[in-house]
């Protein structure tokens, strides 16, 4: 699907992403066949976005929505017709898309849609095309009823500001066509309506459980209201899907739950069997469940006291313990519906009413000790981890899968949070992460200081650095799989352990920098990843040797942190420097064909300070592209200071804010700065170096091109007359 035109504001990404998967091949755009792709696909998202409103307002299907569209030849202004369930209501939509963001909505527009109004009023339908004909009985069914309701909306990919005359118009059609019973009203969707509905769809909808307590149970007010008693196994499969899963909320049940119910497993088997063959005795063969609810409402059959049959009405609920007993009552109650009636199940149930924040989590951690829990199972409750799933179907379009149970994406199609973290670690600036992985992939979900976890997760990564990652990391493991069968012996041992440090070279050698570039240029990042494979590995495997002797231990070199930071060191090095003829180490005989390549360019700071290419003190000031400027322009213009700095010579912190006094990376102090401002909807991607520069010389990106520029120039020239 891409990123859209040029310039296109992130929000609007979104909703054309979104837009695109819901509803293209579903809306008919045989009419644009021979039309530029671009008119093509303005106009599909324009009929997208008149479905999309449909699908908000009418609360109806996709494929509802995508039927109603009308938009063509002799629409007129009507885009879309959408239906209520009662068919009482009818919504006539007229939907405009802008790249930019900027649609609006004119006389004319408005104009357009009353005379659509005023034709299916007067039962014209002789004119309109042949989608409003395939409509026309079920409009023809709403508006001659006596309390007919009709919408006139506005869908716009824009802030639905609409003139004065543009009302006057809808207001008039509005009271020209209301009355008798029956009323005509007119509604703006804007842009924001629309991100927040896609932000919705990705959003787990409260779940409602109604539980009946008819035995033996007991409740606490303080400090906070729990209900703990029996109910029948048959309302957990109820809960789940209901005799042929035609009812109940299935998975959505374990939302808040560190892990799904993990299918079919043999505990899971074991306790189909024990429901069916002795449903009476269950209630003593296993520990329970645990539901988390905002709040509970109790009712009961008769006599208000505990112990008397109650029933729970339990609101926004989630079963943060006992999934895989859940999923079994529904299996056992699939096979044997009355033996399930037989068997009870002890559920404890806690409401979040009045609890501190936190209190959820820590209840969820606490009691998942029934089946063995793996580290990574509790990262399922960090936000961070769904909040990259949001931003990695928003901005890629892809999944992204971090619940154990949940079943892997396929390749193209996204990754899991195993994939991820492994990628990161590789990515990280520090060898000992990709040493830690090599162990032991459970080593990626430690926390705390120096934690795996806190260290790739602490700060959340933007969904693009982290797919960018995941494929440079496919891409050198398959490299590898295809070099592997060339070599034998120690080198073929080494290729085996030290697989995840070659891939953290290649990652050395790219550069974090690179991983924000525009899509054409990463592409060719990413081609040129298998060269960078080719030349690693031959001076890895050497290196090994001549750092720790040809009798060293492989396996237990590539486990050790301090003797891996010593060879990514010394191979880097090679590798920037070059390998001449007098070089101990001869590649060419590890691997033939394994050339010399043009060096990367180094990092643009770490150009800047080593080559001195600016003056300490110099100043800067920064260059906001127009999103920027129209996002935080104002809070910018607050204090002048703002926009200025001044350059120190440090790899880490090289600038000096003049509006704090402290020092910052580039990227660093962007990022801050859009924070201060408080800018909601702020990128992903921070690419500070380009919007820091040198009055009358550039950004910090152009004057480090032009340094990197010199330095491969004069390096060729030398090497031209040696030869």
């Amino acid at each position: 699907m891409g990123n859209g035109a040029p310039g296109m504001p992130l929000e609007v990404q979104h909703i054309r992403r979104a837009l695109l998967r819901e509803f293209e091949g579903r809306i008919s755009m045989d009419d644009f066949e021979k039309k530029d792709p671009k008119e093509r696909e303005t106009a599909l998202l324009s009929r997208a976005m008149s479905a999309k409103a449909a699908r908000i307002l009418a609360d109806c299907t996709s494929d509802e929505a995508a039927a109603w569209v009308i938009d063509g030849r002799d629409d007129f202004g009507i885009d879309c017709v959408a239906f209520s369930a009662s068919g009482s209501e009818l919504w006539l939509i007229q939907a405009k898309w802008k790249d930019k963001g900027t649609a609006g909505f004119d006389t004319g527009a408005a104009l357009k849609l009353v005379h659509g109004l005023k034709k299916l009023d007067n039962r014209d339908l002789d004119h309109f095309n042949e989608r409003l004909q395939l409509l026309a009985d079920r409009v023809h069914g709403v508006l001659r009823l006596p309390t007919c309701k009709v919408n006139l909306v506005v869908a716009l990919m824009g802030d639905g500001h609409l003139s004065r005359e543009t009302r006057k118009i809808l207001n008039e059609a509005a009271e020209e066509f209301g009355g008798r019973g029956r009323t005509v009203e007119y509604r703006v969707l804007d842009q924001s309506d629309f991100h927040r509905a896609i932000r919705e769809d990705l959003e787990p909808q409260p779940i409602t459980l109604e539980a009946t307590m008819d035995r033996e149970w007991y409740s606490r007010e303080n400090p906070y209201k729990a209900v703990i008693g029996e109910i029948s196994a048959d309302q957990l499969a109820r809960w789940y899907g209901g005799k042929g899963n035609n009812e109940g909320h299935g998975e959505r049940l374990y939302h808040r739950n560190v892990r799904k119910s993990l299918g079919l497993t043999g505990v899971n088997q074991t306790m189909v069997e024990s429901m069916l063959e002795d449903p009476e005795g269950f209630l003593y063969r296993h520990n329970g469940i645990t539901v988390q609810c905002d709040k509970i409402e109790q009712g009961y059959y008769a006599k208000r006291a505990v112990g008397h049959p109650t029933t729970l009405t339990l609101h926004n609920a989630s079963v943060v313990n006992g999934a895989q007993t859940v999923t079994s009552a529904f299996r056992a109650y699939e096979r044997n519906p009355d033996a399930v009636v037989e068997a009870y199940v002890l559920v404890r149930i806690i409401s979040l009413e009045g609890a501190p924040e936190g209190f959820g989590n820590s209840i969820t951690n606490a009691t998942n000790t029934q089946n063995h829990m793996e580290r990574r199972d509790f990262i399922a409750i960090d936000a961070v981890q769904s909040e990259i799933q949001k931003d990695f179907r928003l901005s890629l379009d892809k999944e992204y899968v971090f619940r154990r149970g949940e079943l892997d994406p396929a390749p193209e199609s996204g990754c899991s949070v195993t994939e991820a973290a492994t990628a990161l670690a590789c990515m990280h600036r520090d060898p000992s992460l990709a040493v830690r992985v090599k162990g032991s992939t459970n080593a990626l979900w430690a926390e705390g200081p120096g934690g795996a976890y806190t260290m790739l997760f602490g700060q959340q990564p933007a969904a693009q650095q982290i797919w960018r990652a995941v494929q440079v990391f496919r891409l050198v493991r398959d490299r590898l799989t295809e070099l592997r069968a060339k070599f034998s012996g120690r080198p073929a041992a080494i290729v085996d352990s030290g697989a995840l440090l070659v891939a953290h070279l290649v990652f050395q050698r790219i550069g974090r920098e690179r991983f924000d570039e525009p899509d054409d240029e990463w592409a060719a990042v990413l081609a040129d990843v298998p060269d960078q494979v080719r030349a690693v590995l031959p001076c890895l495997i050497t290196m090994v040797d001549t750092l720790f002797t040809n009798k060293s231990y492989v396996t237990s070199t590539f486990a050790n942190e301090e003797r891996c930071a010593r060879l990514v060191a010394a191979v880097l090095g090679v590798l920037e420097r070059g390998t001449g003829p007098d070089s101990p180490m001869n590649l060419k005989a590890l691997m033939a064909g394994t050339k010399r390549r043009r060096q990367r360019r180094p990092q643009t700071v770490r150009i800047l300070v080593d080559h001195e290419a600016i003056s300490d003190g110099t100043p800067l000031v920064y260059a906001p592209t127009t999103v920027e400027e129209l996002a935080i322009g104002a809070w910018l213009d607050e204090d002048p200071r703002r926009r200025r700095a001044s350059w120190v010579n440090d790899r880490r912190t090289p600038i000096l804010w003049e509006a704090d006094g402290k020092r910052y990376s580039p990227t660093g102090l962007v990022a801050q700065m859009w924070n201060a401002a408080d800018w909601k909807e702020q990128w992903s991607a921070v690419q500070g170096p380009k919007q820091w520069k040198v009055p009358g010389e550039g950004t910090l990106v152009e004057i480090a091109e032009g340094v990197w520029q010199r330095i491969t120039d004069e390096g060729e020239a030398g090497e031209e007359n040696s030869a």
